[in-house]
């Protein structure tokens, strides 16, 4: 009896509390996680686990903004040895007509626009550490470079492999590393083989998020984290990668 009643309090500590605090139970949080990692809508969802579309949505919002996916950035102290560059580019959907001229989501969009490019920054090195994460800006920006791309990411004296981007002669710069830029447009094939690694993860990448609607600045690092943490999780099954994201273990 004792260590049944241990048993439930380990397990009550170990469910996150995102997860823990709703009205869903176990069967239908795996079913939501399995569901959102294949990219499903939230009306495909809300069949699945019957519940409204409200619900579903509300719920799958929690699971996007849990700590599990947050910390997917924290995974590794710093990038080393062979470090793979490059930014690539998805599409934002912003739905509504922004009333609000303050809207922040107003900032770096033309006027009436719907749709915009974002800038993402992704990085893998030696020991396949990835790091990725949105710039919130159409194109990479010298400024987002100079706050992020520096010590606190990339490990001194390290091998930086990118492409022609001159801003990621600051990046070298910043970090005291080695640059070899590759000219993607003149020799592809040379360039492909330099950034096999990165290539593939932005394939991936954009492969996930096809699946997803209404991708907006404010909620794009969420998609990134839970493309990051199922692309680090590949070789589970969808149940036993929806039981290690529930428990978070």
């Amino acid at each position: 009896m004792i260590i049944l009643k241990f048993n439930l309090i380990f397990l009550f500590l170990l469910v996150s509390q995102e997860v823990y605090w709703s009205h869903l139970n176990y069967e239908q949080w795996n079913l939501l996680i399995q569901i959102s990692l294949l990219g499903q809508s939230s009306k495909v969802i809300s069949r699945f686990i019957k519940t409204t579309p409200k619900t579903a949505w509300y719920n799958r919002q929690k699971l996007m903004q849990s700590k599990q996916l947050e910390n997917t950035q924290l995974k590794f102290k710093k990038l080393n040895g062979q470090i793979q560059i490059d930014e690539t580019f998805i599409k934002e959907i912003h739905k509504g007509n922004f009333k609000d001229k303050f809207d922040k989501r107003k900032t770096h969009l033309d006027p009436f626009s719907t749709n915009s490019k974002c800038c993402i920054q992704m990085a893998v090195d030696t020991n396949n550490n990835i790091f990725v994460q949105s710039t919130n800006t159409k194109r990479l920006q010298k400024q987002w470079i100079i706050e992020n791309m520096n010590t606190k990411l990339i490990n001194k004296n390290s091998i930086i492999i990118s492409d022609m981007q001159p801003l990621y002669l600051l990046v070298a710069k910043q970090t005291s590393s080695t640059l070899y830029a590759t000219k993607t447009r003149t020799n592809p094939d040379a360039s492909y083989r330099k950034l096999n690694k990165i290539s593939k993860l932005q394939a991936s990448l954009k492969e996930s998020l096809i699946h997803y609607h209404g991708l907006g600045f404010t909620n794009i690092q969420n998609y990134l984290n839970l493309w990051k943490w199922k692309y680090q999780h590949k070789g589970l099954t969808p149940n036993q990668q929806a039981t290690v994201l529930y428990f978070n273990i």
